[in-house]
């Protein structure tokens, strides 16, 4: 009998049917999976599923009718951060050499194994064996892209052993910054030592990585264009979007630190440095082949230094003095706000779980303590330029560089989270099995943060607003239970065809983020429930299922920027809920033992039912709307084909339009992201790849219009110059991996 594999980061809202497991990496069997086809160094199922068209240094952030925020991944049983912002993933955690393997982590396990909202990542660790061994790989692409991977492993005496990895990855982007030859400049190292220390397998391992990283990521995917006014856009005259240049000529940035009021003068490059440092130790002992203890710690520091300059509102033809040189300009103008992020963030982290099979029962219990400490801020401040490939600064009121620290942000604090979990799979008959579980977490932090209001100038220990005071901080503590319950039945009405839900209800606290601003929290809790039904049918040459979803969060409170009369930029608080219902079908077709297609159709409706905020002295409202990024209609088509000792995969994710703000009266046509790869098994160690990213060259903008907040007559934005972000345009990949 064919199972069939629900790619969860392909589904809208889909999660595995079943849960615990004997082994740590282990996934339970059932009547709705497939086994993962890795032959001949192909890329796999759950790999095709984390291709990422706006990024090549994080997994894709999966679409399941929620804002895109991360994708959680998990290292050898622990997060690979405690939360991702401001410890984002892709300073401690890469694709790279030091991992054995790496799977899709569905909803229903995020939820009770880390307590977050989202589709997941699981990875683990190689570690070193009797037979002594190492690995290399080298990669290149067609826009100068170069990065690098070598390590080696083996015994060091009897039962002790050891593994070694270094990489390093120097990527100018897909066009070229003027003051920096890389715009991701990233390395990492990592070393494992492991014991056996009985018959049974029994072992204890530690770990140590160090990870440093120069990233201006954000200064490269930026561009103006037209919007025609049908969803369409067009290029402006000598400007190619996804190869010219738009963002700062020079890399140094002016600004007043939020933290002290000094006045600085520095370069992104500066900035935007990172380094970290990680221990780690892991612990599995087996009673038996049917019961293991796992207990695993984690200590990281993280020195943290960002840089997001991000385009916003184009201003009308005026004319303006250079600020770097004489002479004026005279033409549209691109307004952008700077956000320098600095500080640092130490996560603690211990968990111990006991799983164990008895009779029908597949059993998983674990206690856990999280903390992490976070002293973080960013300063703001903005500039004016040219309209043009590789653009130059203007002069704003006499001022290169304005407004500073409007949209600052501050806070100092701790949060911990101390709780236990538990998950058993239940086969109650042959044809009836049951996942049920619950997490169960308190959840305690204590902020000091600023609620005073931001202006032109604001720093700590600076004057109010009203000049009648000085800024200081405030006190924010959050204190009560997160909690996660998960229900998957499964039923088999006959040996191929059955039934297939999940009911998911989880709560949580806003972290430490929802402290940045003036307002704190609008809402301190993010309750979510999620439900799923849906039949299954499995057959010698195919296999599909298809499902009904619900989806309703409520909570949700952040920052949104707008734009005054003036054009310059402000912060304010808003609240939402959203609601989305779908339909999902998952067809797997094996015709023949070579080829195999995977189609994923989904229909979803991601609506705001609740989006309200206060700009200017005036409510807004826009309660109803259409959740913004987001689709309608996706459909995912991933063939695959084996020759012997090559190997053909493809990609290609359709997503219908989608409203660039929340007014829903600006959007963009439906694109299609695009990928394509083929390997050679050359000998039983060398493997040669070749991957394309983009391959119909799609040059779609996507995310926010900046300065359309505010915006619901879309006839004022016809075949008017905007700016925004895109999806990385067309490059191919060269690689080859050696095994030693």
């Amino acid at each position: 009998m064919r199972k069939v594999n629900l790619i969860v980061s392909m589904v809208l809202l889909s999660a595995s049917t079943a849960f615990a497991a004997h082994t740590a990496d282990a996934q339970p069997t059932d009547t709705t999976k497939v086994v993962k086809d890795t032959n001949n160094g192909a890329v796999s199922k759950d790999e095709v599923a984390l291709l990422n068209a706006s990024s090549a240094s994080e997994p894709r952030a999966v679409p399941i009718g929620l804002p895109a925020a991360y994708t959680v991944v998990r290292q050898d049983g622990l997060p690979v951060t405690y939360f991702w912002d401001p410890n984002a993933t892709k300073i401690h955690w890469r694709q790279d050499g030091s991992l054995a393997r790496t799977k899709t982590l569905p909803m229903s396990m995020t939820a009770i194994l880390e307590g977050e909202i989202g589709v997941g990542v699981d990875s683990y660790t190689r570690f070193g064996s009797n037979k002594p061994g190492g690995h290399a790989q080298y990669q290149l692409n067609t826009l100068g892209k170069h990065d690098f991977n070598i390590g080696v492993n083996g015994k060091i005496v009897k039962d002790w052993y050891f593994s070694l990895n270094a990489y390093n990855v120097y990527d100018p982007g897909n066009v070229k910054l003027q003051y920096t030859p890389f715009a991701d400049r990233a390395q990492m190292y990592t070393a494992t030592i492991k014991n056996i220390y009985d018959t049974k397998g029994s072992n204890f391992a530690f770990l140590y990585k160090y990870s440093e990283l120069r990233d201006l990521t954000t200064t490269v995917q930026q561009a103006p264009y037209y919007w025609v006014g049908d969803g369409s856009v067009r290029a402006i005259d000598d400007f190619t979007i996804g190869k010219s240049n738009y963002g700062s000529n020079d890399g140094v940035v002016e600004y007043i630190d939020v933290r002290t009021g000094e006045a600085k003068r520095s370069t992104y490059q500066d900035e935007a440095h990172t380094y970290s440092h990680e221990g780690k130790f892991m612990l599995d002992h087996y009673f038996d082949k049917n019961t293991r203890l796992d207990i695993r710690a984690k200590y990281s520091y993280t020195d943290r230094g960002s840089v997001a300059d991000n385009t916003q509102n184009v201003l009308k033809e005026q004319t303006r003095q250079y600020a770097d040189r004489p002479g004026e300009y005279t033409g549209h103008v691109q307004r952008r706000l700077i956000q320098l992020g600095k500080g640092t963030i130490s996560d603690y982290m211990l968990t111990a779980t006991m799983n164990f099979i008895r009779n029908n029962h597949d059993f998983k219990v674990g206690v856990f303590d999280y903390h992490e400490r976070a002293k973080y801020s960013t300063s703001s401040v903005q500039y004016d330029h040219t309209v043009e490939a590789n653009p130059v600064r203007l002069l704003f009121n006499g001022n290169a560089f304005f407004n500073k620290n409007n949209g600052s942000q501050y806070v100092d604090g701790w949060e911990n989270k101390l709780g236990a979990y538990a998950f058993d799979t239940w086969k109650i008959t042959p044809n009836i099995k049951v996942g049920y579980g619950a997490r169960l977490e308190w959840f305690k932090l204590d902020a000091d943060y600023i609620e005073s209001k931001r202006y032109n100038g604001f720093y700590l220990g600076g004057p109010t607003a009203d000049g009648k005071g000085v800024v200081t901080t405030s006190k924010g503590k959050l204190n009560g239970l997160n909690y996660s319950f998960s229900l998957i039945p499964t039923v088999n009405f006959t040996k191929d065809f059955g039934f297939d839900g999940e009911l998911n209800f989880i709560s949580m606290y806003r972290h430490l983020q929802g402290f940045y601003s003036d307002s704190g929290p609008l809402a301190n809790v993010r309750p979510h429930t999620l439900g799923r039904a849906g039949l299954f049918y499995n057959h010698k040459y195919f296999s599909v299922v298809s499902s009904f979803t619900y989806s309703f969060r409520k909570g949700d409170s952040g920052r949104i920027a707008v734009v005054g009369d003036d054009g310059l930029s402000v912060q304010v608080p808003y609240k939402q809920a959203i609601q989305t219902i779908g339909w999902k079908t998952d067809l797997l077709l094996t015709p023949v033992k070579w080829f195999n297609l995977n189609v994923i159709f989904t229909l979803q409706d991601p609506k705001l039912h609740t989006y309200e905020f206060t700009a200017f002295d005036k409510q807004y409202d826009f309660s109803g709307k259409q959740m913004t990024g987001l689709s309608k209609v996706l459909l995912d088509i991933n063939p695959r084909f084996n020759f012997g000792k090559f190997s053909i995969w493809a990609s290609a994710r359709y997503q219908s339009k989608q409203y660039a703000n929340v007014g829903n009266c600006i959007f963009f046509n439906g694109r299609w992201e695009t990928f394509a790869g083929a390997s050679w098994k050359a000998t039983k160690n060398i493997i040669f790849t070749a991957n394309v990213v983009n391959v119909l060259n799609e040059k779609g903008p996507n995310g926010n219009v900046p300065g359309s907040a505010l915006m619901t007559d879309p006839t004022q934005y016809y075949n008017t110059l905007i700016a925004g972000t895109y999806i990385r345009p067309f490059q191919t990949q060269f690689g080859v991996k050696v095994n030693f």
